[in-house]
């Protein structure tokens, strides 16, 4: 049985000659130390040109805004990521050998902590002499690769422990889209000692972490030394290495693109319960407490005991960090991926006092956070004070609860199931005649009470049907005749774009705002919600389509309604 080696609190660079033979009782593997600066990444400034580029903002394609150049960031933690394995110097390993410890380690983690939206795979490169600067080597073009691979895994007989760069990262507002996708242009690699890999599988899926733009989090005294953290010290309760990895905070799985923005909960001071799950349950996955500061904010994520996650029992609960994109290296920008700082909160060398168990409670930017009870594979998570709470109880988990509060303090609705009006059932499509009253009550229309349409008679939305048409909002819905209003029929987002356009007078903007509306005879509609900020699109983050043909849901309408009003 490995026998587990006590890492130096000091983590202090030893260079180990050469692999130590299979553990024994009395002949234990050398332990795997890494340095405390583990990884690198060059920042390099972008092209003449591109600069412009960061007018847009960086974290505009996260739609939760916590993540600048988002694209950049996933362009290699989702689909399938490739990489050429090497050997150099008396490893004692083989290719073969090589690459399947390494798939051992890394292939069915991964596949786990993505939930199948990430896939690790290596091929054989080759097997180089026993320089001590292999790496160099491909940097100085005396090595090459074939250029397909995303990036190459060096196994050395001369590191104790492993280090890695997730390859070249640009200033500016960027995305980094001429930077090439492969090695060697890309600068990705990871090194590890052969030691290490065969005794230490978790160090391997470290490094790999690195180069997925995870970095360390700690309590700010030491690189490692938080030690349920595999980026981190990913220790046993008593302090010794272990071998296998365990999970890592809930943001480095969200930047990964592992976890939806439905599935993360901003807190806010408006009372809420939320089901908190680790990654291996569906549900919310990740709670997030921003500041006043872009790119700071607190995150809090379920951690629990399992295959892929084999933390002692003891540590299970809720972690809490502190996210600080703010590194200063990149100037007044926001310092993207792996350049973050991610401490735990509060501070605890070596411990887990972050990690809060059922009754323990944290104020995070003057909102009371408690963990009220472990239920089923997660922890009841309370947010905010019981007295402020919220209009309806199925909102909590709603991206869009902000715009559904403000409808109902506007008076703008009322619920969903009278007469007791406790849910506002905010994914159910909307109808037309929904629609007529939401927009009455935004707009305060008085007018006749009787509807020129036929089948509007007798609907409990008549008198609003009628209001609209007389402030010439709507026209009906069978043309040239317009006889009816077809007051049952779900809206589609693209007569949403009509209905808001006429009701807010919105005039500026043409065509070709998004890929999927060339056909629709709303698209100038749909061109003028985008140009007043109405509408953002329906694919986050790149946004490029409209989806004019889909339903409307009552907690989109709560948003279109919200910006319209407030542009």
């Amino acid at each position: 049985m490995l026998q587990r080696i006590r890492l130096s609190a000091l983590l202090l660079v030893v260079a180990i000659s050469s692999v130590a033979p299979a553990a024994t009782a009395a002949e234990p593997p050398p332990s795997p130390v890494l340095s405390p600066t583990d990884f690198s990444a060059p920042i390099v400034d972008p092209p003449d040109g591109l600069q412009a580029v960061a007018a847009q903002g960086v974290f505009d394609n996260d739609p939760l805004g916590l993540i600048p150049k988002l694209p950049f960031v996933q362009r290699y933690s989702l689909d399938r990521d490739h990489w050429e394995v090497w050997l150099c110097g008396d490893t004692g390993y083989t290719l073969g050998g090589a690459i399947a410890d390494l798939e051992a380690a890394a292939t069915e983690y991964f596949d786990a902590m993505s939930l199948g939206r990430y896939e690790i795979s290596f091929s054989a490169g080759g097997t180089l002499p026993g320089d001590p600067h292999c790496l160099n080597g491909f940097e100085n073009d005396t090595y090459s690769t074939v250029g397909s691979a995303e990036g190459i895994f060096i196994i050395d007989s001369v590191t104790g422990g492993g280090y890695a760069s997730p390859g070249i990262i640009c200033s500016g507002g960027s995305n980094c889209d001429w930077i090439p996708t492969t090695f060697p242009g890309n600068g990705r690699y990871a090194v590890l000692g052969a030691g290490a890999l065969a005794n230490y599988p978790s160090v391997a899926v470290h490094e790999m972490g690195h180069t997925l733009q995870w970095p360390h989090s700690n309590s700010g005294r030491s690189e490692y030394d938080n030690p349920i953290d595999l980026m981190s010290g990913n220790s046993t309760t008593n302090g010794y290495t272990e071998p296998k990895p365990y999970g890592s905070l809930a943001f480095n799985r969200y930047q990964s693109g592992w976890i939806d923005a439905a599935d993360v909960t901003i807190a806010s001071s408006i009372y809420r319960e939320v089901l908190l799950q680790p990654y291996d349950a569906d549900g919310q996955q990740m709670i997030a407490v921003k500041t006043a500061t872009a790119g700071v904010f607190y995150t809090l994520g379920a951690r629990t005991s399992s295959t892929h996650d084999p933390i002692p029992t003891d540590w299970e609960g809720v972690e809490v960090y502190l996210v600080d994109h703010n590194c200063g290296r990149f100037g007044s920008e926001p310092c993207p991926g792996i350049f973050r700082e991610q401490r735990q909160e509060p501070p605890n060398p070596e411990g887990v006092a972050h990690v809060l168990q059922p009754g323990e409670s944290i104020v995070l930017e003057g909102i009371e956070i408690s963990v009220t009870a472990r239920t089923g594979s997660g922890y009841t998570v309370a947010i905010g004070d019981p007295a402020n709470s919220l209009p309806f109880t199925d909102i909590a988990n709603s991206a869009f609860i902000d715009e559904i509060i403000w409808l109902s303090d506007q008076s703008i609705t009322k619920g969903c199931n009278p007469p007791a009006n406790s849910r506002f059932c905010p994914t159910d499509p909307v109808t037309r005649g929904e629609m007529a009253a939401f927009l009455v009550r935004v707009l305060n229309l008085s007018g006749p009470d009787t509807a020129p349409f036929t089948d509007a008679v007798g609907s409990i939305f008549e008198a609003d049907i009628a209001k609209l048409a007389a402030a010439g909002i709507t026209k009906g819905c069978n043309p040239p005749a317009n006889s009816n209003y077809c007051p049952n029929r779900v809206v589609t987002r693209g007569e949403m774009a009509a209905f808001l356009v006429r009701a807010f007078d919105l005039e500026t903007g043409s065509g070709n705002t998004f890929t999927d509306d060339d056909e629709s005879v709303f698209e100038v509609d749909i061109a003028r919600l985008a140009t007043a900020g109405v509408t953002k699109g329906c694919n986050p983050p790149a946004n490029t389509r409209f989806c004019p043909d889909s339903p409307v849901t009552r907690e989109q309408m709560a948003a279109f309604l919200s910006r319209a009003v407030s542009g």
